[in-house]
């Protein structure tokens, strides 16, 4: 049984209003599946952290978990979290497919590449 595709969020962000942090609307994006957080906090700075076990267990989950035909990755958090989560999707051979969001028009684009990108290096 084929499950419904599922739009990745690196990590949910927040934007400051008048009354304080309210978190990002990903809505625009469901109609390329259903919303889900990879990691709740950014990614720790130090190996030993304790935070870096509960980081490393949802990143896990998410390469075994991820899609890669119908699934998608909205790019949000550190850049170092971003990239290694990238990096940790190519080891499993899996090609991320991305959701760039284009404010002008305010819809998520999906940004996609074949297989053949693994043969770049």
């Amino acid at each position: 049984m084929k499950r419904t595709p599922i739009v990745f969020v690196v990590k949910e962000q927040v934007i400051r209003d008048e009354v304080g942090t309210v978190p990002i609307d990903y809505s625009p994006a469901l109609k390329f599946g259903d919303l889900q957080f990879i990691t709740s906090h950014d990614m720790p700075l130090h190996s030993a952290s304790s935070v870096q076990t509960n980081w490393n267990a949802n990143v896990a989950q998410f390469v075994v978990g991820y899609d890669q035909k119908s699934d998608f990755i909205i790019c949000t958090g550190q850049p170092m979290a971003i990239m290694t989560i990238g990096f940790l999707l190519g080891r499993a051979g899996k090609v991320p497919r991305y959701l760039v969001w284009r404010r002008q028009a305010g819809v998520y684009t999906p940004v996609e590449f074949d297989a053949e990108i693994f043969n770049i290096v």
